[in-house]
């Protein structure tokens, strides 16, 4: 199972200049680029939709209008769908600021106004909330938490079935990663997984969320073991990141039934910085590089002061005494591939007439 599309940093700086817009269209906040006025309309509406709406589902209230409208260049096509979004960050009046960003999304029409958007636009939600870069697995994890219940649900699956091949990486060194690891796909679905089980820990909804945005302000600060392990017991109530950890896998064992991510919308009336830097946050994890060779040893860095060389930084696969099992002695023989120990959320369940 692939977990979606998308396409790297690389495939974006290239798709800029090839695109030429035929029309563009005017929001309050976003200049639509598009191949016709119609759809440079509707991805504006949608667009201003999606950021008073992830706004209120984190912040509880909606941002203000930005001082400049954020470009937003949208390419139908037929291929695998894929986003990426630019910010720079300076200081405004002594505090952090977003202080420009772009954004650019290509694929098939509703894949990007149900899933891509969204996630590029919550991204945007929580640049401007801490006013400088979020951490990478909740930016992304928190951002896939917006896409649509097909999307939400490969991530879960994807993520179960790193765990199971001992690919998923340690939280103490996830969350501290301040760039993106070599095995990007396990921070794209594993960032999700723990993103959810922290806003469902939280409380769920607005509440869940806010706790989340929380447990990143303190964890940000000194970004180290002991700023982590404080958020986690002043927010969640564990002692240590690693009591975090063995609470997100022990509910990994219990999968929810899948559930729908978002209602039906309805579009019906819509209508100077220092120390910058430049973020390209892209919505989903780029296909694996075929010519480097997978690396089990090493699956994330942490900041070099606070490295802890002699643990390990990556999660081993689930024990099955865990799960009540017992060896079976057979002759020797091909076997197929073991099950997984962590399943797949329930499909759901059919309704009865």
């Amino acid at each position: 199972m692939t977990l979606r599309r998308h396409f790297s940093a690389i495939v974006v700086a290239l798709f800029a200049p090839a695109f030429a817009p035929a029309a563009s269209y005017d929001t309050a906040n976003f200049t639509v680029e598009a191949s016709t006025a119609k759809l440079a309309q509707e991805f504006g509406e949608w667009a201003e939709t999606y950021r008073k709406e992830k706004a209120l589902e984190w912040t509880g209230r909606e941002m203000p209008q930005w001082p400049r409208r954020c470009p937003l260049q949208v390419q139908i096509t037929q291929n695998s769908a894929g986003g990426a979004t630019t910010f720079t960050f300076g200081q405004e009046g002594g505090r952090p600021v977003v202080t420009s960003l772009r954004m650019e999304i290509r694929g098939e029409k509703q894949q990007l106004l149900h899933s891509v958007l969204p996630h590029e636009v919550t991204h945007t939600v929580l640049a401007h909330y801490f006013g400088r870069p979020v951490p990478r697995w909740a930016d992304e994890g928190g951002s896939v938490l917006s896409e649509n219940d097909d999307e939400r649900y490969n991530h879960d699956v994807r993520c179960r079935e790193l765990l199971n091949a001992g690919r998923g990486i340690r939280l103490r060194v996830l969350f501290r990663m301040t760039e993106y690891p070599r095995d990007m796909i396990v921070l794209y679905a594993q960032g999700y997984s723990v993103s959810h089980y922290l806003v469902r820990k939280g409380g769920d909804g607005r509440e869940g969320r806010g706790k989340l945005l929380q447990f990143l302000g303190m964890g940000m600060q000194g970004n180290n073991a002991e700023s982590w392990n404080a958020a986690a017991n002043k927010v969640y109530g564990f002692d240590t990141i690693d009591a975090l950890e063995e609470s997100w896998l022990t509910a990994l064992k219990a999968p929810p039934d899948r559930v729908v991510a978002r209602g039906t919308h309805s579009s019906a009336g819509l209508t100077s910085a220092s120390a910058a830097r430049t973020e390209l946050r892209s919505s989903a994890a780029p296909t694996v590089p075929l010519l480097e060779p997978p690396v089990r040893a090493v699956r994330g860095t942490a900041p070099d002061r606070d490295r802890e060389s002699a643990r390990p930084t990556y999660l081993p696969p689930p024990d099955p005494s865990a799960f009540g099992s017992s060896p079976v002695v057979r002759p020797p023989q091909p076997e197929p591939p073991p099950p997984s120990l962590l399943l797949p959320p329930e499909l759901p369940r059919p309704v009865k007439p």
